[in-house]
This record gives C-alpha cells, structure tokens and sequence, in this order.
C-alpha cells in the first residue's frame, strides 16, 4: 500500500477512481469503499460505475447482505447491464434467493444469452435448483466464449463434484488455478 501513496499523481478527481480501483484488485475493500464513497458524497451518487464497484467490495468482503443490496441497486439504475451480474448470481446463490436468481437469469438472457455472464448466471440459477447437468453445460457454453474465465472453471468444478465426478473436477479446479 505504500507504493501507492507514494506515486505522483495529480490531484484530480480521476485519480480517486484510480486508486479505489487498484484498492478493489490489491483486496483492499475498505480503503476502497471509503474512495467510492468520498466520490458519491461528491457527486458522484448516480454512477453505475462506482455502485458497480461498492458492491464488488461487499462481494470480496462476504458482506453478502450488503452486497445484494448494492447489486440490487445497480440493476435498478442500469437495468440492461450484464458486467458484474455473475457476481449477483453468486451472492444469491449463496443466499439461497431461488425466485431472484431466476428473476436475473431471464433478465440476463433477454438481454443478450450469448455473453459469458449470462450463461454464469443461468448456471448458478440451475445449480441451485440442483440441475447439475444443465449448470455444467452454461458453465461450459461460458468457458467457451472465454476459455480464462477463472470463476466459470471453479463453479464447473463444484458442479462437477455434486455429480461425484472427481477427475473432471479437478481438472477444472485446475483450469482455475493456472
């Protein structure tokens, strides 16, 4: 965190983004929770960005309550949004949000059933209605349309252990991995 403070950057509005961001990857959730909301007491209260980023935050910190509220706020505010919608899977999916979680598997297919998060989405909704199968096959049709999918390799790997095939799970746990 050092090497942070210590850059030379410009005192700009854009750098707060910045650094709430690289805290966000660096798992540094509440110094970026307090950058994001310094922002929205700026001004910056309508960005899609930044309550995409505070319930990334939640999601990292298991706030999973927290982190429903703010998943459920963005979609209210950009409902045509697909970016981050796999993460709000997961956090119903834990949840056990059964009618939610269909709610924003219909949404997300209505909206475009060809990208990588749609096919997430709709692999957690099978998952948790124990449909093991079909959540395998979305969370292949999501390796397919990008084989770097580090969170589709896990959650195929789960999938693949509730149907107690243990080979092809740690293969895909090791897909994960590296």
């Amino acid at each position: 965190m050092e090497f942070l403070l210590a850059l030379s950057l410009p005192n700009h509005w854009m750098k707060h983004f910045f650094l709430g961001h690289i805290y966000l990857e660096l798992q540094l959730n509440e110094e970026g929770l307090k950058i994001y909301q310094h922002l929205m007491d700026k001004g910056f209260v309508k960005s899609s960005y930044i309550v995409s980023q505070v319930a990334m935050a939640y999601n990292n910190m298991r706030e999973v309550d927290m982190a429903v509220n703010a998943f459920t706020e963005l979609t209210e505010m950009d409902p045509y949004r697909l970016e981050n919608m796999d993460y709000f899977s997961n956090t119903l999916y834990i949840k056990e949000m059964r009618a939610d979680l269909a709610h924003l598997a219909h949404r997300c297919c209505d909206i475009d059933k060809y990208r990588e998060e749609t096919c997430v989405v709709i692999g957690n909704y099978y998952s948790l209605r124990q449909q093991h199968e079909k959540a395998v096959l979305y969370f292949q049709r999501a390796l397919k349309l990008n084989p770097q999918y580090l969170s589709a390799w896990t959650l195929m790997g789960h999938e693949f252990m509730e149907l107690k095939n243990t080979t092809a799970a740690i293969q895909a746990y090791r897909q994960a991995i590296g």
